[in-house]
């Protein structure tokens, strides 16, 4: 842990963002009149939306995982089929289910 002063850390923000990015250190602690006042730390971002939303609470994983599909990818359309048409020829057939 770094522990700087709360004018270095006004003067030089970028030296706490380059120790933290450059592994020296996972946490800076900030001091205001020799007392610690804060801790500065590097959040971890994921890369997956879903994952973004788990860590931030607002999604719960699925508690059964054996029913979800794996590397699922949706089939590529043919070429030359107008996909409009498509779903006006669904939705006739079911007007008539």
């Amino acid at each position: 842990m770094v522990t700087i002063t709360m004018t270095e850390f006004n003067r030089n923000p970028s030296r706490v963002t380059s120790a933290l990015e450059s592994g020296e250190t996972d946490v800076v602690r900030v001091t205001k009149r020799g007392v610690p006042a804060f801790e500065v730390k590097r959040i971890e971002v994921p890369t997956d939306p879903i994952e973004a939303l788990i860590a931030a609470g607002k999604a719960t994983p699925p508690k059964d995982t054996s029913r979800l599909p794996i590397d699922w990818k949706p089939e590529p359309v043919p070429p030359g089929v107008d996909l409009l048409d498509e779903l006006e020829r669904d939705r006739n057939y079911l007007d008539y289910c």
